[in-house]
């Protein structure tokens, strides 16, 4: 006896809820299922930054636990462009898809055309009109809005991440708190603060190895937050990478090879849409863990000068403003330049 395989393909840029109910459907009313994620270089995907293996490993992610679905990554690089090469684009698609003896395939789609040019060619085809009124290009337009819609792992490419960073006692860790409170969005603390206190380390007293120990935990804890259900598409982290290597630059004051490209390696894998720099301002204050050396207005602006340059070396292109008033004047001016990249709906 024949059993069915579901096929379903797409650009899948992003993967919804559309989607993911499609194919549980298609899993159920078959065997199993096999989801194929198709592009090429500067497709839709690739253009916001969702480029072919990106998207597959997203999809991959979102039916990790699933035994009935399997994924498969269909490079189009090459083939004639849509409409044009049904025959060549099938040929290269029916060859990621390993049939048993007992299996034939069936194609599930959401387009009439497909429906038509598949038939045409000898196929089973079992078209399903569109749910939940949602599409990838709604979503690419206004992801905010279309948010509950979008898988999971793919959330975390369209969050909007914002990264307050400053040197020491200027009120940006209380910035971060009240921030994340009006936008009830999640917030990554400065991870050094957890560290030092549960250890009982002074700043002076970290060595190389403590601050790798802060570089991964720090990384880990936002990544953490980015991927949690409480992201509603706002991110915003207090301190990342480049403020610890600042921070080691000052302490360590040695040049590490192993500290250093950790260090660049972690900064790579960081994505910022924002970068607010908190100028020093009033007085340092003594919480029982930092060196007080740093109340030494001197040395306070020379660590903000390093500060400065590590973040324009390591953080080209992301949108990068400075403010340095009063702390109302700060908030008011966080909250105008979250605005500007996050609309709360």
């Amino acid at each position: 006896m024949t059993t069915q395989v579901a096929i379903v393909f797409g650009a899948f840029a992003p993967m919804h809820k559309g989607h993911i109910d499609l194919i549980q459907r298609a899993k159920r009313e078959c065997q199993r299922a096999v989801v194929l994620v198709s592009g090429l270089a500067n497709d839709r995907g690739d253009a916001i930054g969702l480029g072919l293996q990106k998207r597959f490993r997203y999809i991959r992610e979102t039916f990790n636990d699933d035994g009935l679905i399997s994924v498969g990554k269909l490079d189009e690089t090459g083939l004639p462009v849509y409409p044009e090469g049904w025959d060549l684009w099938l040929e290269r698609l029916l060859s990621l898809v390993f049939l048993a003896s007992d299996e034939e395939p069936i194609f599930y789609v959401s387009e009439k055309e497909y429906e038509r040019a598949l038939q045409e060619r000898g196929f089973q085809v079992r078209y399903t009109e569109r749910h939940f009124g949602i599409s990838a290009s709604l979503i690419r337009d206004n992801p905010a809005k279309y948010w509950n819609f979008i898988a999971k792992p793919f959330r975390r490419h369209f969050s909007k991440n914002v990264l307050i960073v400053g040197s020491a006692s200027n009120g940006k860790t209380t910035l971060v708190k009240d921030l994340g409170r009006y936008y009830s969005c999640p917030v990554s603390l400065e991870y050094a603060r957890y560290y030092q206190s549960r250890y009982n380390v002074r700043d002076d007293e970290l060595t190389e190895k403590d601050y790798n120990y802060l570089l991964t935990g720090q990384f880990r804890q936002t990544s953490d937050m980015i991927d949690s259900p409480e992201n509603r598409g706002l991110v915003i982290a207090d301190t990342n990478a480049t403020v610890t290597q600042a921070y080691y630059d000052y302490y360590i004051a040695e040049s590490s090879s192993s500290f250093h490209s950790l260090c660049a390696e972690t900064v790579s894998n960081e994505k910022w849409d924002l970068i607010i720099f908190v100028l020093p301002t009033g007085d340092y204050v003594d919480d029982g863990f930092r060196d007080m050396t740093m109340a030494d207005a001197g040395i306070r602006q020379a660590f903000t000068r390093h500060l400065k340059k590590l973040v324009a070396e390591n953080h080209q292109g992301v949108p990068l403003e400075f403010i340095g008033g009063s702390y109302i004047d700060n908030y008011q001016t966080a909250i105008s330049l979250i605005d500007h990249i996050y609309q709360e709906l």
